[in-house]
């Protein structure tokens, strides 16, 4: 009978210990071997790698680029070739070329429609086509002038025989190696032309 109790006592006392022992190995496992949940899982890997991710991976990179464009303007300069030494020179032509087909003689001293010396026929043409005053005196108009070579002359020009300084003729030049000129007694005011045999010594641009 004794024997039999000290068995159920062992017996009774196994059973508690072991109900002890499961329940201690349950709340060991429970609090510290607990699975993680997803939410759990990401947290815990992306906790300070998410920023790192997104920037690199997770949006497309972006470059902000400044297009500069350089607009070049071309400025087209139209440059006049007319200028009011073209216009008087043009002026002068004709009017020496109208004289030269008026029969005007040849009169010392004159310088009219009437008559005319070399120096008063450019006086009087350059008067009343360019409203300039030479002086009735070939070394005056030389004055009046920027010397030049013959080859050199514009049509407009003043063509001059003689040294610098003691001219005794000169005429107007009208450009294609000619010249109007009141030449001498008994002739009239007339368009020459250039030779060999009574060169000009120089001519001069009149200045303005």
């Amino acid at each position: 009978m004794k024997f039999s109790k000290t068995i159920l006592s062992l017996a009774f006392a196994g059973a508690i210990f072991g109900a002890t022992a499961t329940s201690a190995n349950a709340d060991t496992y429970q609090g510290n071997q607990a699975p993680q949940t997803e939410k759990t899982y990401q947290q815990a890997y992306y906790g300070t790698n998410q920023a790192s991710y997104s920037a690199n991976y997770g949006q497309p990179q972006t470059s902000n680029q400044t297009t500069t464009t350089t607009k070049t303007t071309t400025t087209k300069t139209t440059t006049s070739t007319t200028s009011s030494t073209n216009t008087n020179a043009d002026a002068i032509v004709s009017l020496a070329k109208q004289l030269a087909s008026k029969n005007i003689p040849y009169v010392w001293g004159g310088e009219s429609l009437k008559g005319m010396d070399c120096s008063g026929l450019t006086d009087y043409v350059y008067q009343q086509a360019a409203g300039i005053s030479l002086g009735h005196n070939t070394v005056t108009q030389e004055s009046h002038v920027t010397k030049k070579a013959v080859s050199k002359a514009q049509p407009g020009d003043l063509l001059f025989w003689g040294n610098q300084g003691a001219t005794h003729h000169v005429a107007i030049y009208i450009g294609n190696n000619q010249y109007v000129a009141a030449p001498q007694p008994g002739q009239n005011v007339e368009i020459q032309t250039i030779s060999s045999a009574f060169m000009p010594s120089f001519a001069g641009q009149v200045n303005g």
